[in-house]
């Protein structure tokens, strides 16, 4: 899991950039209506993806191994979907873009859940060395 680590952790970092990025264009355009993408981008996209990276760099070697995974692909598209899909709902309210909003979201919400469910029933986890 590891490698799993260093790509969430990288990803995010590459959050961080577009995030600042945006938030320098809406300060300079004085037009804060991007600030709900903005923020799903730091919050889900820098600070989630920077701390599902940081746990599996310490603890690589889950017992569900497949599940943690999954996780950590599920998080990584929907952290990085979403935001472009709000983006694209936003600019664009259709049909269309709000599905594609919404499909990165549920990828995410699984990947939390999944992650919650490791915290709580991954013996590896929390199991004294």
């Amino acid at each position: 899991m590891k490698t799993y680590g260093k790509w969430l952790i990288r990803i995010a970092s590459l959050c961080t950039v577009a995030g600042a990025f945006m938030g320098s264009h809406m300060a300079g355009s004085k037009d804060y209506s991007l600030m709900p993408t903005h923020g799903h981008l730091l919050v889900v996209g820098w600070l989630t993806l920077f701390v599902y990276g940081m746990f599996y760099r310490l603890f690589p070697a889950p017992h569900f191994l497949r599940i943690a995974k999954l996780q950590a692909i599920l998080s990584i598209i929907g952290a990085v979907g979403m935001p472009v899909f709000m983006l694209a709902y936003n600019l664009n309210r259709t049909p269309l873009t709000i599905a594609a909003f919404i499909f990165p979201a549920v990828l995410l919400l699984i990947g939390v859940i999944l992650f919650a469910f490791l915290m709580f029933f991954d013996k590896n986890v929390f199991r004294d060395k």
